[in-house]
């Protein structure tokens, strides 16, 4: 199984994931955060920490790449 995070809307640019995010993994776009999933271990401290709970979590199959 692969946890992926990814940035949906409500992003507020407030940068709190960037600085959480200890393998550098985000970066701010004009449209608010973006995880570089070759770059991001799956650790949630990005989620965790995202005051506008614009972060989800899916979980991914690694046997068929489909979300369980």
């Amino acid at each position: 199984m692969k946890v992926i995070y990814s940035v949906e809307r409500g992003c507020t640019h407030c940068g709190t994931c960037i600085y959480e995010c200890p393998s550098g993994a985000i970066r701010m776009t004009q449209a608010g955060a973006a995880i570089d999933q070759a770059k991001c271990t799956g650790c949630g401290r990005c989620m965790a920490n995202c005051a506008s709970e614009a972060i989800k979590k899916t979980v991914m199959d690694n046997i068929n790449g489909k979300e369980q």
